[in-house]
């Protein structure tokens, strides 16, 4: 009787401090969760009840992705999930996967994250909740924005929010606002045209409106904070200078009163920007070199690298060429840093799993060791990267087209051997695609060379907004360019490239010379195992020849 009493004692301790870390999540009061939602683990596990155990590593999971300690909330969230198998812990299970997604997310894990947010849609339709679908469908468009796809990614985020609208639901509608005006935001730097930039600004600007008459209304500090940042950054993009900078002040006052330190230092970066945007640059260097400062103190490097380049267009603003250079130089090792940084997380969390799964069941070793020969190519695909930095650094100009600034064909010879055999190894998928301006001899031949050129550049801009970073983009000689689409399918590259073909037939060419169009026609293929740079090459210009032949202005993909 004694003992069945301590139990109930310990359960009902348990409750209560699970209880508590739920209202420090809605308080924004995260180290305060993680206190409570730790308290609560120990209690439930003296208990021996798993399905509070569960409960309290989710909600630890969840403060400690919102703190930016995502290697410990993935650790986490992968103990409490094999807890949650039952139907009725649908709804809980999917809570968690979304918070694994997100967490994967950023250490940039985007394929991991993509899986998991797949399963927590999963799980949200079988619990029939639509709030935790409007959570699920929000963190699928985070992830697609992540993952360079940010047309996918609005339409998730707006399904996000129809379904929050729906239920009023006042947490899921923030995020969502929050979440689309993020997106817009980023978006209007890759717009097409000024009059895009300010139609998704515009747009921007009332999801940040909404999100903070939102965020005030739950008195939430760390959502008012972030809301009056984002409110502040769309302000800045919209050159209201004043008005950004009575929000980002509030904002840095709420993160200071609060101990939101990150969310602090990138308000003294934004205030930064903004004095470098209105031509105060003397100023811009003060605020830029005090959040270097505090960003050395908190080792992110990820802030220091943004500071030394945002000093680095300052000091090239006002000509001081060699603190341009000496901030540019410093730029590189933090890169590689970082790479490094995030390989060695990534590579962590990779043992980590291996060893929760080994210790679960001995019959997993055949997946064991496939996991370990992951992990192995994730290192040497590291010290690739490494390699690919250092060859950057020592001839990037040899090594670039210096009309549109993507790479040459020099650089083509160099990469594209080591990607295809990078393929073979991992067994990914490779497609490349030759392009070609259609008629830009009577281009150059109507409006001249020098129309001609910036036809070429604004075709490489076309290029880099719709393609990922991690493709390769070149400019072959004359008209002629490649796309090397890494780890991407045949028919996703199809898709890409007749989006790419349909961004250049309805670029606003008038902008350069009254009556001038232009199309493109692309040839794309996969690579075959065994097959060389020169056969993958001629493929794809053979079929860029059939895309000519066939009436130009198309895409001809290469038959298998």
């Amino acid at each position: 009787m004694a003992r069945r009493s301590s139990r109930s004692v310990l359960l009902e301790q348990a409750r209560a401090a699970l209880e508590h870390a739920t209202d420090a999540r809605r308080a924004g009061d995260h180290r305060a969760g993680v206190r409570s939602a730790m308290h609560a683990l120990e209690l439930a596990r003296d208990a021996g009840q798993q399905r509070l155990q569960a409960s309290a590593l989710g909600l630890l999971a969840l403060h400690e992705w919102r703190l930016g300690d995502s290697e410990a909330a993935i650790g986490h969230s992968l103990q409490a999930i094999p807890m949650l198998k039952r139907t009725r812990d649908a709804a809980e299970r999917a809570q968690l996967l979304c918070t694994l997604a997100m967490a994967y997310n950023e250490v940039g894990l985007h394929a991991d994250a993509l899986i998991h947010v797949t399963k927590a849609l999963d799980a949200a339709r079988a619990a029939k909740d639509p709030s935790l679908m409007s959570w699920a469908l929000n963190r699928t468009g985070v992830t697609y924005e992540l993952m360079g796809d940010p047309e996918r990614a609005e339409r998730f985020k707006l399904q996000a929010l129809d379904i929050a609208q729906q239920i009023n639901g006042s947490e899921e509608m923030f995020s969502a606002l929050n979440n689309l005006c993020s997106l817009l935001t980023g978006a209007s730097a890759k717009a097409p045209t000024p009059a895009a930039a300010e139609e998704k600004l515009q747009r921007a600007l009332a999801y940040a409106n909404d999100a903070l008459a939102l965020a005030k209304t739950s008195g939430n500090a760390h959502r008012i904070a972030i809301s009056h940042g984002n409110l502040g950054m769309v302000q800045l993009r919209l050159a209201r200078y004043d008005d950004a900078l009575r929000n980002i002040d509030e904002a840095e006052r709420l993160a200071d009163e609060h101990g939101y330190r990150g969310l602090s230092l990138s308000m003294l970066a934004d205030r930064a920007m903004l004095e470098r945007r209105r031509g105060d640059i003397d100023s811009a260097v003060a605020l830029y070199k005090q959040a270097l400062a505090q960003a050395h103190q908190t080792d992110d490097h990820a802030m220091l690298l943004s500071m030394h380049e945002g000093l680095y267009d300052c000091c090239k603003a006002r000509g001081d060429a060699a603190q341009a250079l000496e901030h540019h130089e410093a730029m590189l090792p933090l890169e590689r840093e970082r790479m490094k940084q995030q390989a060695d997380t990534q590579a962590r969390l990779l043992l980590n799993r291996l060893e929760l799964e080994h210790a679960r069941s001995e019959t997993e070793r055949a997946r064991l060791d496939a996991e370990v020969q992951r992990l192995r190519a994730m290192k040497l695909e590291a010290e690739n990267q490494q390699l690919v930095v250092r060859a950057h650094e020592l001839g990037r100009h040899a090594l670039e087209d210096q009309l549109t600034g993507l790479a040459n064909r020099r650089r083509v010879d160099h990469e594209l051997p080591l990607q295809m055999a990078s393929a073979r190894e991992r067994r990914g998928a490779l497609s490349i695609a030759a392009v070609d301006l259609d008629h830009f001899k009577l281009v150059n031949d109507r409006y001249g060379h020098g129309v001609g050129d910036d036809v070429l550049r604004a075709v490489a801009r076309i290029l880099l907004d719709n393609t990922r970073g991690s493709d390769l983009l070149a400019r072959m000689g004359g008209e002629e360019f490649l796309v090397l689409f890494v780890g991407t399918p045949l028919a996703v590259a199809s898709d890409i490239c007749e989006r790419l073909r349909r961004a250049v037939e309805t670029y606003e060419w008038r902008q350069l010379a009254p009556g001038l169009t232009l199309t493109i026609s692309i040839g794309l293929c996969d690579a075959d195992a065994g097959q060389d740079m020169r056969a993958l090459l001629e493929r794809a210009d053979a079929s860029l020849y059939a895309a000519k032949r066939a009436g130009r202005n198309r895409v001809q993909v290469a038959m298998a």
